[in-house]
């Protein structure tokens, strides 16, 4: 397991997700340890030292591609059952109506996007012929939505209401766009070595025997759950995009996804 600092919670949620499939699987397969790698290990470090054997057992989360696929042994899990495939936008105030009504992606085609260097998502948007602004920083892509030098910048709806949260004063005329959201296929899983594929198979086989039994649910839910009634995505129109990098992919993964109705009653937002 990798995190990038000492405070990446997303590696605490990982590592909780790791730790119950391997105790649904101590039956079978006997009992673990788990030692995380260093920390700062950004995710070309982390593909390069699977690739080179520097550590044995080696499993981290990624946004799969085809050639995630071709490279490494995946397990065909979402581990955060495609949330992060919903985007919703930051925009500046004076854009606050320009996309009321748009039901389809040609309202954004004429709009300028920002996304992160390196993002899968910045791919996806300019796939789907969208113009998009890469930046390396966080805080860089809020300041251009800022000073209305971009249109909007889409964010998972996982990360939507801590940015609310640590932005809003900084940038208090940077909204969330209200009418729409943009969804496509972003699977995360686990990945490993090629070779790796006994430990592989039994992660596998402990993700699903957790999804059955509710405990990795109710564990996704300590994550996900408050973000999710955070925004109530049955008030916006949802667009569809196709995410062209998973051509290859099993789609069987895809009954474990979240499906927005799921917990729409139980939304308390207001847009």
């Amino acid at each position: 397991m990798a995190k990038e600092n000492k405070n990446d919670i997303r590696f605490s949620y990982e590592k909780q997700v790791l730790e119950l499939a391997l105790n649904k699987t101590k039956a079978e397969f006997g009992d673990f340890t788990m030692q995380p790698s260093d920390v700062g290990i950004n995710t070309g470090r982390l593909m390069q030292q699977m690739t080179q054997g520097v550590y044995e057992n080696y499993f981290f989360k990624m946004s799969i591609t085809d050639q995630i696929l071709e490279n490494f042994y995946v397990i065909n899990f979402p581990i955060d059952r495609g949330v992060v495939g919903y985007r919703i936008a930051f925009t500046h105030q004076k854009n606050k109506h320009k996309l009321k009504g748009a039901t389809e992606l040609k309202a954004l085609k004429k709009k300028y996007i920002v996304q992160g260097i390196g993002w899968l998502d910045a791919d996806i948007l300019q796939a789907n012929g969208l113009n998009v602004f890469t930046l390396t920083d966080n805080d860089k892509m809020f300041q251009m939505v800022s000073f209305n030098r971009v249109d909007y910048y889409f964010r998972g709806i996982n990360e939507i209401k801590n940015d609310l949260q640590s932005k809003s004063r900084i940038y208090p005329n940077v909204i969330l766009e209200p009418y729409i959201a943009l969804h496509y296929p972003l699977p995360r899983f686990f990945v490993t070595a090629k070779n790796n594929i006994e430990n592989a198979k039994r992660i596998e086989l402990g993700l699903k025997r957790a999804f059955e039994d509710g405990s990795f649910i109710k564990l996704w839910e300590t994550i996900y759950l408050e973000n999710i009634q955070f925004l109530d995505l049955k008030k916006r129109h949802i667009i569809e995009l196709e995410n062209p990098f998973i051509k290859n992919i099993d789609p069987s993964y895809k009954k474990y996804n979240y499906k927005f109705t799921e917990y729409s009653s139980l939304s308390t937002a207001e847009n």
